[in-house]
């Protein structure tokens, strides 16, 4: 008898014991689904959020390099319950492939936009003075939650916007040309100038030691009238003076 109640007992425990493994594993298949549910792909507008964009700089979308761009997003909830805006943000990504090329800082509003209102929030990024100046794709977005915690996500703006030069840099750009191409006009006649200089002098030098050898005749003829001592007088006819 006590043989069967100590087999019966230990059954009993192999029963709970596997009942709290399987219940084990049940939970945390649930925690798994769970998982997976809050597991979200990228995040949606909402049919009730209604946006628009204004650039009150650059209202033509040419964006002067150095400069720090302020754009306005106009926010408009169209919905039964209010949205309260989370984040802002943007990147730069190239106008052929849309590679990135910045992420922009994160701005942080936590502005609540009720139903049936409108809210303007501001984004400010810098147009850094490194980049080529030619055409990018910006994309500007904004994160808000409804009232049931639900998130939600608006780009705003997705559009090719083009930096462009600053006209003091045009300008410094192109005094530098001109002062090079001066310069370089310099250089060219001051060297030009040396070499005809170097090429007059040989000239010089070469018709200027023909022209001092003095002939043997025209230094007899300079000689007829010199009066040296000694020397016997001819007359004017060529013949020597008599004595009286």
């Amino acid at each position: 008898m006590s043989r069967k109640l100590v087999l019966s007992l230990l059954l009993l425990g192999l029963l709970v014991v596997a009942g709290a493994d399987d219940a084990a594993e049940e939970g945390g298949e649930e925690a798994a689904d769970a998982g997976d549910a809050t597991e979200s792909g990228p995040l949606l507008p909402s049919e009730f959020a209604q946006t628009i964009t204004l650039f009150p700089d650059f209202p033509d979308k040419k964006f002067i390099l150095g400069e720090l761009i302020d754009v306005l997003c106009g926010f408009t909830n169209v919905g039964d319950k209010s949205f309260n805006i989370t984040q802002m943000k943007g990147s730069l990504h190239n106008a052929m492939d849309y590679k990135t090329i910045i992420n922009y800082t994160e701005a942080n509003p936590f502005a609540e936009i009720k139903k049936d209102e409108h809210g303007t929030m501001s984004y400010k990024f810098f147009a850094d003075p490194n980049l080529d100046p030619k055409e990018y794709q910006l994309t500007l977005s904004i994160d808000y939650i409804d009232a049931d915690r639900d998130e939600y996500r608006t780009v705003y703006f997705n559009n090719t916007i083009e930096f462009v030069e600053s006209q003091s840099t045009l300008g410094s750009r192109a005094f530098f040309g001109y002062f090079l191409f001066a310069a370089f006009v310099g250089v060219v006649c001051f060297f030009g100038y040396k070499a005809y200089q170097k090429y007059a002098s040989k000239k010089t030098r070469r018709t200027g030691g023909e022209a001092s050898k003095p002939s043997a005749g025209g230094a007899s003829e300079w000689l007829q009238d010199v009066n040296v001592p000694g020397a016997p007088r001819r007359s004017g006819s060529g013949k020597k003076a008599g004595k009286k």
